[in-house]
């Protein structure tokens, strides 16, 4: 098998069919499998029971809770592919995005773009600018120092190299961030996926502190002074990135209260990471 496509899936009962129904058009006559990988726990868990029946598709059941990181970890594990591409169970994909992607990892590089908005309530803009605001499209051609756990190329040497570092979890900011060292990131043309992950307004709060939680416990850095100025911060980067590329600035102005309260919970969590470590958090978050 050529190429893998992983396929976390965690509470997606509204989003799952039409993200495989975008990726099974994806493969046609290419050498690739998609890899749904879900906990025996999560709610899904019957519905991806059905997906075993599509030739396309290989299904990987896993024990007890995990986190999108620990499921993206266990897909990984599960394949030899030559190139693994990485996404998630609420995006649909544009005509040519995996041939697009591939081609441009067989070059040595990590391949990917950026993430557009396809919940666009309210709610659903506050939820895309606090996690995706950094990968609002276009982002820069060419190499680039970030992309998106929703939307990138892997070749396989790179997990050979830098296996240790998803031991706990495929964390996509850390582990980019090592294999950078020796492998480039480099951006896509016309090959932006768009979300939909559907979470209520204060469901995502509870999220958002159990990720900065996990986030905060396995930081080797704990400075407690940075804590109450989190928040200001990554308000700060969204703010610097959606202004930059002068798209939706009026969008994130009218959703910034809820923005506020999502950084906040955040900072929250980070300071009971420092503090009481992890707990639960590191498998029960998105």
């Amino acid at each position: 098998m050529k190429i893998a496509i992983v396929l976390p899936v965690r509470r997606a009962e509204r989003t799952l069919r039409a993200t495989v129904a975008s990726l099974v058009s994806q493969v046609g006559s290419l050498d690739a499998e998609v890899i749904v990988t879900v906990c025996e726990l999560d709610p899904c868990v019957a519905m991806v029971r059905e997906l075993r029946s599509n030739a396309s598709l290989r299904v990987v059941i896993t024990p007890g809770l995990r986190s999108i990181p620990q499921l993206r970890r266990d897909a990984v594990a599960a394949t030899g592919a030559e190139f693994v591409v990485i996404t998630e169970d609420h995006c649909t994909f544009p005509p040519g995005w995996l041939s697009r992607l591939v081609a441009e990892a067989e070059r040595g590089a990590i391949a990917g773009a950026g993430v557009l908005n396809g919940r666009t309530s309210w709610v659903g803009w506050a939820q895309y600018f606090t996690r995706y605001s950094g990968f609002l499209p276009p982002l820069p051609a060419g190499q680039i120092d970030h992309l998106p756990g929703t939307n990138a190329c892997y070749p396989r040497a790179v997990f050979e190299r830098y296996g240790h570092l998803i031991e706990d979890g495929f964390w996509e900011a850390e582990f980019n961030a090592g294999a950078r060292k020796t492998t480039p990131l480099v951006s896509v043309e016309d090959c932006d996926v768009t979300q939909h992950q559907d979470r209520g307004a204060f469901e995502f709060v509870a999220l958002r502190f159990r990720h900065g939680r996990c986030y905060g416990a396995r930081r080797q850095d704990r400075h407690w002074g940075r804590v109450p100025l989190i928040p200001a911060i990554l308000c700060w980067r969204a703010a610097r990135a959606v202004f930059g590329k002068r798209r939706h600035g009026w969008r994130l102005l009218a959703v910034s209260p809820l923005v506020l309260l999502y950084f906040c919970a955040w900072a929250a969590g980070e300071a009971v990471g420092y503090a009481l470590g992890a707990g639960s958090a590191c498998s029960d978050t998105d």
